[in-house]
């Protein structure tokens, strides 16, 4: 009907959202559905694999953040689990591993997605003692690495 512009009232969403914006986000499969636990990891491999072909070519790493504690997420999401398939479908199959630091041991798999998981932290991590602290301090060791790979 054309209407993807418009508005969806408020009890639809709990921030203003068009039509398409909430069709995109809900509709499984829709175009930004890329961490639903519901997919198959060869589904997230599909919509998440591009991750690690873009950062092998340019260098480019990636930390995963994903709150434990986030309000968003359903309560029967196993958030460790669905963090891990996340991670592994973005590097093609191969685990990341947790922290945004390590150099991975004994693969040779290029790593380009890390994970880290924030214990008590909501989805924008207003709330969990220590968890910005963590993402901040993450974020920092990926630069760190970004940084040494340039030069």
């Amino acid at each position: 009907q054309k209407k993807g512009n418009e508005m969806m009232p408020r009890s639809a969403f709990w921030a203003p959202i068009t039509a398409s914006r909430y069709v995109s986000l809900f509709d499984i499969g829709g175009d930004d559905d890329y961490f639903s636990s519901d997919f198959t990891n060869e589904e997230l491999a599909e919509r998440l694999g591009h991750v690690g072909d873009v950062g092998k070519e340019s260098g480019l790493r990636l930390l995963a953040a994903f709150s434990k504690k986030d309000e968003y997420v359903p309560e029967s999401v196993e958030r460790d689990v669905l963090l891990e398939r996340l991670v592994s479908a973005m590097n093609n199959g191969f685990d990341g591993g947790g922290g945004g630091g390590g150099d991975g041991g004994e693969s040779t798999a290029v790593v380009v997605a890390r994970g880290l998981m924030l214990e008590n932290g909501n989805h924008n991590l207003s709330k969990g003692e220590g968890d910005k602290e963590e993402f901040v301090e993450a974020v920092g060791k990926l630069m760190e690495l970004a940084t040494s790979d340039v030069q």
